[in-house]
């Protein structure tokens, strides 16, 4: 089912509400600041929506411009909201504002970069020795790198 042509896929948005609330960003106060529902940004976290209207798209947006790189201490928030935004954030293992490209966060196969080499060995490697949560793509590499050694032990065993 194809969206209506006064709609957007949802990836992106999801991705700088997630963003912010890594930051610290707390629902309530992404509510206030988007003027979209607890409903609706509850659902694009949870990456439920998978289409929004442009001028949602355009205002999330805006405001990921302009609180990405800010405090939310300095604006208000609690913090005891910003620690538990950034619980669930990290629960959920969503991707901090540094990890996404401008260009391409809106692009559905684009993956977060993390450590920079994310999807690799290497990016896995990174998390580690970094203490940064492990991401599904450096999950899946760390997953084919076992693979790999089990086969090489296999045949070493039957060699």
């Amino acid at each position: 089912m194809t969206a209506p042509a006064d709609t957007v896929s949802a990836v992106g948005t999801a991705r700088r509400l997630q963003a912010l609330a890594v930051a610290g960003w707390p629902v309530s106060r992404l509510c206030r600041e988007t003027g979209l529902s607890p409903y609706r940004v509850d659902r694009l976290l949870m990456g439920v929506t998978r289409a929004v209207p442009v001028d949602d798209a355009r205002t999330v947006a805006a405001v990921y411009d302009r609180l990405s790189t800010v405090s939310p201490g300095v604006h208000g928030v609690s913090h005891i909201a910003a620690r538990a935004a950034r619980e669930r954030a990290y629960t959920a293992r969503w991707a901090p504002a540094a990890a996404w490209d401008d260009d391409t966060i809106d692009d559905p196969a684009t993956i977060p970069q993390w450590t920079g080499h994310c999807g690799t060995t290497r990016g896995a490697d990174a998390h580690d020795r970094d203490g940064i949560p492990l991401c599904p793509p450096c999950e899946d590499a760390l997953y084919r790198r076992r693979l790999r050694d089990a086969a090489h032990a296999a045949r070493r065993t039957h060699a």
